[in-house]
């Protein structure tokens, strides 16, 4: 995410995270949005990996957006360094700071972009064959007079 306006690497604050470790779990009440300042971080959704964010990239946010659990489990591919985002300075900071609400929104457009994308990739692998012939329509259970008993009336 660019323009990490008011964000200041700032020690005391700075998580260092190792390789490996997970940083929250699918399913967790959030109340902290991540800045990835140096590292990966690996977002997987039932366990299926979705996206990796890389430094100036940011995770978390859905969760203090929509006051609802974790929807993804994040975990540190490589040690990173992460700069926490509280959720009362979050919500300040997109009231206060246009681009900064921008980005969060670019950042949501494209998660949901690429869910998508993957989501039609996957429909297209089941659907059937095109050399498949097509099915019949169902027939009425209402019989039709014959092709001769309709002539015959319309003459009349």
């Amino acid at each position: 995410m660019a323009g990490n306006e008011g964000l200041t690497k700032n020690e005391s604050d700075l998580l260092r995270i190792e390789a490996g470790k997970v940083i929250f779990t699918e399913g967790d009440a959030g109340d902290v949005v991540y800045v990835v300042l140096d590292g990966r971080v690996e977002l997987h959704v039932n366990g299926q990996l979705v996206e990796t964010v890389e430094p100036g990239g940011v995770l978390g946010e859905m969760a203090l957006i929509e006051q609802a659990p974790r929807v993804a489990t994040a975990t540190a591919r490589t040690a990173c360094d992460l700069q926490p985002i509280s959720e009362a300075r979050f919500m300040s900071m997109i009231q206060q700071t246009p681009h900064f609400a921008l980005q969060i929104m670019k950042v949501i457009a494209s998660r949901l972009r690429k869910m998508n994308a993957r989501l039609t990739e996957k429909k297209k692998k089941r659907a059937p064959s095109a050399k498949r012939p097509a099915r019949r329509p169902a027939r009425s259970s209402r019989k039709s007079p014959p092709k001769a008993a309709r002539r015959r009336s319309s003459r009349r």
